[in-house]
């Protein structure tokens, strides 16, 4: 059976029914190839997944992504049984391994403040934007891609609101003080995305080369990335007694339990 040509029509289910981004969807492609590349036609379905998973353990890799990869196979499979294309799936097979969650890392308000004064006072070219975006990562606590996506609609001066739009097209509102719209509103040069350089989106990836930078300079005294900015807003709101529900709601967790993961760190 050739399942690949089968694929196309997935990646079209998973952007129009499941409204995941495209980052994600060409993940999920990239586990499914793996698969495809290691199937044999003359063996079962079922046999061909035993194999994978067993393969998949021999190796040194986190139980993470090996439940990553079993997860995109298991939906795939799912989707073609459901779509009659296979049949005779044995589901049990895909057992996921114990995945302990790990402990984000997060900074202290001194910490963070040091890191602030330290980008500013280097000679960076487009330093101000890349220090306006970490903070609004910690001020708020969104994801990289949220802040980056955000366009000058999304944005209202009335209310000092932001309209977030997070994973899984799901929304939310983000609140700001005056001081920091203002602070943004010192960027607006035209309409589209919020943080650009000459028209353009800045990527995560430049952000982080940013930080990198910053290290390699010896600015900051260890290696960051902007993730600690989200983090440190978490754990900001915790000690400062936040109901964890009211912190879920703002980080845009679908689930309590990926909170609660703040409270031991």
């Amino acid at each position: 059976m050739n399942l690949d040509i089968h694929l196309d029509i997935y990646k079209e289910f998973l952007l129009s029914e499941k409204n995941l981004s495209q980052n994600t969807i060409n993940n999920y492609i990239v586990d499914l190839k793996q698969f495809l590349i290691f199937f044999i036609n003359h063996e079962s379905i079922n046999k061909n997944i035993k194999r994978y998973i067993s393969s998949l353990r021999k190796k040194n890799i986190s139980n993470a992504t090996i439940n990553r990869k079993i997860s995109s196979l298991k939906n795939f499979l799912k989707f073609l049984h459901s779509e009659k294309i296979i049949k005779d799936i044995n589901l049990d097979i895909f057992e996921s391994l114990n995945n302990s969650k790990k402990i984000p890392k997060a900074i202290s308000k001194d910490e963070i403040n040091k890191i602030f004064i330290s980008l500013n006072n280097s000679n960076y070219i487009n330093k101000n934007i890349y220090i306006i975006i970490l903070k609004l990562m910690y001020l708020s606590g969104l994801r990289i891609s949220e802040a980056l996506s955000l366009k000058w609609s999304d944005l209202s001066k009335a209310d000092m609101s932001l309209n977030i739009y997070g994973k899984g097209s799901k929304e939310r509102k983000s609140y700001l003080t005056i001081d920091f719209v203002d602070t943004l509103y010192s960027l607006k040069k035209n309409e589209g995305f919020i943080f650009n350089i000459k028209g353009k989106k800045i990527t995560a990836r430049s952000v982080n080369k940013f930080l990198d930078k910053a290290y390699k300079d010896g600015l900051i005294e260890y290696k960051i990335s902007s993730h600690i900015f989200r983090h440190s807003f978490a754990t900001s709101m915790l000690e400062n007694d936040a109901d964890i529900r009211h912190i879920q709601k703002l980080l845009g967790h679908s689930s309590i339990s990926t909170t609660e993961i703040y409270t031991k760190v």
